[in-house]
């Protein structure tokens, strides 16, 4: 699928997360907050896109950081309940947790090499 459209990102969206076809799922959903995906199942949604999608998010050129326009200190994906204690008794951290959305994810697919054949 070289250039899906929001509909079809949506629609693969909602397969991988199980979401019911009664929640509205828009370019401004919250794929953390709104959909539920958190931690290493984050990682898995972005590899599964890039498969699903075939294109590279992950481009050798420029990394999946700047694929998806994360700043340096930035992530997607906060860590999951199960491991967020020992960062909780910490104190704070340098680190930035942004929400990636359904539209900015479009957006990536989109803007991303295809991948290669190996």
């Amino acid at each position: 699928m070289v250039h899906p459209s929001l509909a079809e990102v949506i629609d693969w969206l909602r397969d991988f997360t199980r979401t019911c076809d009664r929640q509205v799922i828009t370019a401004q959903t919250r794929i953390e907050a709104d959909l539920f995906v958190t931690g290493d199942d984050g990682d898995d949604l972005l590899i599964a896109a890039m498969e699903h999608f075939n294109v590279n998010l992950n481009d050798s050129e420029q990394g999946m950081a700047q694929t998806l326009q994360l700043a340096p200190h930035e992530c997607w994906f906060g860590p999951e309940a199960a491991f967020a204690l020992p960062i909780w008794l910490g104190g704070p951290s340098d680190i930035v947790y942004r929400d990636l959305t359904v539209g900015e994810l479009h957006k990536a697919i989109l803007q991303a090499p295809l991948r290669r054949k190996e």
